[in-house]
């Protein structure tokens, strides 16, 4: 780029909804782009699979494209695509679709944390393995509150839509998903 050269200014989330409303199929690119890590973040906390996550946020997309002439913009954008990943997730599990996850596998090939002996490196590791195993062990109604809420951050309100759920049944299913978590992981609470 000579200095004479301005960059041409990145587009806004809306405007580039609206160019992909109106035909302009390059304009969903970089809203995959944007939302690609965290689609498949929710999908893999749901489903403990790399494979089958990327499988469910690649489907989610795809949907996402086709009925994006449909998007009012009542919701955030990001909240609608965890809406659809979401239930993509729900009904492979509700379908009996998943593979076995690897998940010993993988906590073994994580890298202890620097400046922790060998006794703490372990210890986080086997927690973080029993929180993944306690997690994946919830009922799917329980699971899915916990990864949207607790991994993924979202408020309460953004819950209940892109679940279709009233506030207080997404407040008690995350209660109910907590204490059933905290009894399993008890040993390590102590």
């Amino acid at each position: 780029m000579t200095t004479g050269d301005v960059p041409s200014p990145v587009p806004d989330e809306a405007e580039l909804i609206r160019r992909c409303q109106a035909g302009d199929v390059s304009a969903f690119e970089p809203l995959v782009e944007k939302y690609r890590q965290r689609v498949w973040r929710l999908a893999y906390q749901v489903l403990h699979d790399r494979e089958e996550a990327w499988d469910c946020a690649q489907e989610a997309f795809v949907r996402a494209h086709r009925s994006l002439g449909d998007f009012r913009g009542e919701a955030k954008l990001s909240t609608w695509l965890y809406a659809i990943a979401s239930r993509l997730c729900l009904n492979r599990l509700a379908a009996g679709e998943r593979r076995l996850g690897r998940q010993g596998e993988e906590t073994l090939l994580r890298l202890p944390h620097r400046g922790a002996g060998p006794d703490a490196a372990l210890e986080q590791s086997e927690l973080e393995a029993a929180l993944h195993r306690a997690i994946a062990e919830l009922p799917d109604e329980r699971r899915i509150v916990v990864v949207l809420r607790d991994l993924q951050g979202l408020a309460y309100e953004e819950i209940a839509q892109v679940l279709g759920l009233e506030l207080g049944t997404v407040r008690s299913r995350l209660h109910r998903a907590r204490a059933d978590l905290k009894g399993k992981l008890e040993r390590f609470l102590t």
